[in-house]
């Protein structure tokens, strides 16, 4: 005799749908007023089946970051824009920056009352976003029926940012940086700023831009009136010189070679074209660093011609970038500057960038690196880190990493490799290698070791007790040691 199992509610499957909610499936709730019958029909079916992925790959250990998003979109193509009709929309962008820019702005909003629905796993393409959409209805059906709007905050994939700028609506946009960065994936420079103006000129949100990036603060000049800047004080740059990276160094609207008063590092800093007369904008919020350490740094922030304190949780000069970024972003959306200030000193790191924890009686610090730019950044606060205890470089080449790895001969290791061992894994670590002796460091101060969970063995017994061993991993390295640390030190899964 067959048996016939009873139908599974909902809310036995994703634990986050109150009871009895599953009467609602066809209402107006999380899709509003606007859409047809048959479209809200062909929402609510795209979300149940994104639930029931979703919840089953957690069953299993999975992130399920991608997945449920991708299968929902699917079966409903345009359920990213109905989810996110008429709702507060931030979205983030640029090569460098954007997980921890989108970390602190979150913190910030969190701060000023408001629930936040994000994507803090760093799943930045539109399969991602409608995932973290999907684990949210319950927020986002609250807010439909007269409670507290949600802010969405979501990271966005620079070649993705035009197809899903038009997707979300949204109110502001935070552009962070360009570098280089997976040049088999976006190609040039100029290409990737291209990307991202389009998106831009799809949308009517404020465009929150470095003025220290000549291609990031070019973007402002298509959209003068729906333009806001932030950098760094010129107080804080280096003299006038050369600007440190060959990069963006050309005026993109006559081709003129930019004259630098001041440089902030790589190709940021006060710029002017003598050809077309194209110059930094005057930022609307800028900081400068008043003190800085391994763990933390103190920042004047400059708005409104008001300077004000803040402590920084996390260290680096660029992070300083990104925070300041965050602020400005929160600003444009009406937050007040004191609830900004405040959240500073909470934030704290993204999944693998300065992000610290105790291995036994010693540190272990990961700094995700996948461009010149970042890796000279990362060896430069490593260098002048007074916990040093060792340094463990990890190289792939897998499509999220791009797999080109030639960039690792433009980062300055000749300049700022500290004294002693290192140690060397990933897919192309004979590369790094080879890069390191051309650096000056003799072959048998590089060891190199295709396991990396061996190879951390070993350079972490080396590391004296009390210090901090630095790993500077690009991402699908850091991705696969951190899954192991995961569960050997219980840190947070990435997609928590």
């Amino acid at each position: 005799m067959n048996r016939v199992s009873p139908p599974v509610k909902e809310s036995s499957i994703e634990p986050d749908i109150p009871a009895g909610e599953e009467s609602q499936m066809i209402s107006d709730r999380l899709f509003g007023s606007t859409l047809s019958t048959s479209q809200r029909l062909r929402g609510h079916l795209a979300v149940a089946a994104g639930r029931v992925s979703r919840r089953m790959l957690r069953l299993l250990g999975r992130g399920a970051t991608a997945l449920p998003g991708n299968l929902a979109l699917r079966i409903d193509p345009g359920l990213l824009r109905h989810l996110t009709a008429d709702r507060q929309v931030f979205l983030v962008t640029g090569t460098n920056g954007k997980t921890t820019s989108v970390r602190v702005l979150c913190d910030i909003l969190r701060a000023a009352g408001r629930t936040v629905i994000t994507n803090p796993s760093g799943a930045n393409l539109g399969s991602g976003l409608t995932t973290m959409l999907i684990a949210h209805t319950r927020e986002l059906r609250k807010s439909r029926s007269g409670g507290p709007p949600p802010s969405l905050v979501f990271e966005i994939d620079e070649a993705y940012f035009a197809k899903l700028a038009a997707d979300l609506n949204p109110q502001v946009c935070l552009v962070t940086n360009f570098f280089r960065d997976q040049l088999d994936r976006f190609g040039e420079l100029q290409h990737t700023r291209d990307l991202i103006a389009r998106g831009l000129a799809g949308t009517k949100a404020t465009a929150v831009l470095c003025a220290d990036d000549s291609l990031c603060a070019s973007l402002g000049r298509e959209q003068p009136e729906r333009s806001l800047y932030f950098g760094m004080d010129t107080a804080g740059m280096q003299p006038p010189a050369e600007a440190q990276s060959q990069e963006s160094v050309f005026c993109p609207f006559c081709q003129t070679r930019y004259d630098y008063q001041a440089i902030a590092y790589g190709h940021l800093g006060a710029f002017s074209c003598s050809g077309c007369g194209f110059a930094r904008p005057r930022p609307d919020l800028c900081f400068q660093v008043s003190r800085s350490d391994q763990l933390s740094q103190d920042l004047i922030l400059t708005y409104q011609d008001q300077p004000a304190e803040a402590r920084l949780s996390v260290p680096g000069v660029h992070n300083a970038y990104n925070a300041t970024g965050a602020v400005l972003a929160a600003l444009a959306a009406g937050l007040p500057l004191e609830t900004c200030l405040t959240a500073l000193g909470q934030v704290e790191a993204a999944f693998g960038r300065m992000e610290r924890f105790q291995a036994g009686d010693r540190e272990v610090c990961l700094i995700l690196v996948k461009n010149p730019v970042g890796m000279d950044r990362a060896l430069e606060f490593v260098g002048q880190a007074d916990d040093y205890g060792g340094m463990m470089f990890l190289l792939n080449a897998n499509d999220p990493d791009g797999r080109d790895v030639s960039w690792i001969w433009d980062a300055a290791f000749e300049e700022y490799l500290p004294d002693g061992p290192l140690a060397v894994s990933g897919q192309r670590a004979d590369d790094l290698a080879l890069r390191l002796h051309y650096a000056g460091r003799p072959a048998d101060s590089i060891t190199v070791n295709p396991d990396a969970v061996t190879l951390f063995d070993r350079v972490l017994s080396g590391c004296p007790a009390g210090r901090c061993l630095y790993i500077l991993p690009n991402y699908t390295a850091m991705l696969d040691l951190r899954a192991h640390f995961v569960r050997r030190y219980h840190l947070r899964e990435f997609w928590r």
